[in-house]
């Protein structure tokens, strides 16, 4: 499933204010499902305001005006320049087709706007020091809590061990449960031949769930791949040849 940029951030942002109605969070979850970073960006923005919350300035806060200049720039970027309205002299109103292409420019240029709302609302000045986002990072001191547990625990990175049936190629990998599925974590190197190649899930009852195809490469090769089966339902990963031939197997443990 494909979304925009936009809807993206959004419901990510409603997620993390726990703001998601039933209806966004089936779509949500249906993103989540082929984009696995939507969960990570959750967690990791979750951290962040529950850091920014502990660690906010305790000062007073200022709110200086933007300078004329930098007013003028952002209104421009909006399309409400006032400079604008005043070289058409007073009582002039524009063509229909500077109104349409004035709109036309307006939308074209409303993430630009935004961005810059968004970078003026960023910069938070109290008693002269100014705070971006390095103050909310997670201090060395303070890193965040790994979510571990036996196998098929949500959220946690179960590391696998495969055997190869090429002596020189290595694969090191892991897997991460999930609520909608089975995320599978690969780091190969000795995989030259361009390929393509295959990674299947085989559940306990013999069913083979594809969970996604990757190219060869001289370069160590790094990848995230899902499929739709529970953690606790999956029993071995072969990743395979195109002609169907098993390069390597990793066999699981049960998850409780």
């Amino acid at each position: 499933m494909s979304a925009s940029h936009d809807r993206r951030a959004e419901l990510i942002a409603a997620a993390v204010g726990d703001e998601l109605d039933g209806a966004e969070i089936a779509e949500l979850r249906e993103l989540a499902a082929s984009d696995p970073t939507i969960d990570i960006e959750i967690a990791e923005l979750r951290a962040m305001t529950d850091t920014l919350g502990r660690r906010g300035p305790t000062e007073p806060w200022l709110e200086p005006s933007p300078s004329p200049d930098l007013r003028e720039r952002i209104l421009v970027a909006t399309g409400n320049s006032e400079r604008e309205s005043e070289a058409q002299g007073p009582g002039t109103q524009p063509s229909t087709t500077q109104r349409t292409t004035r709109q036309r420019s307006t939308r074209q240029r409303s993430s630009a706007g935004l961005a810059a709302a968004a970078a003026i609302v960023g910069v938070v000045v109290g008693s002269g020091v100014v705070l971006g986002i390095d103050a909310y990072r997670q201090q060395p001191e303070n890193p965040p809590a790994a979510i571990t547990g036996p196998p098929g625990t949500l959220g946690a990175y179960e590391e696998i061990a495969f055997t190869t049936s090429v002596s020189n190629v290595d694969i090191e990998g892991g897997l991460v449960a999930h609520t909608w599925g089975t995320e599978t974590v690969l780091e190969m190197d000795g995989i030259s031949d361009r390929g393509p190649y295959e990674v299947v899930l085989v559940d306990r009852s013999g069913a083979e769930r594809p969970s996604g195809t990757f190219l060869g490469s001289d370069v160590t090769i790094e990848c995230r791949m899902n499929a739709a089966v529970l953690r606790g339902e999956v029993s071995e990963i072969e990743i395979r040849t195109s002609g169907g031939t098993v390069l390597a197997r990793a066999q699981l443990p049960a998850a409780s």
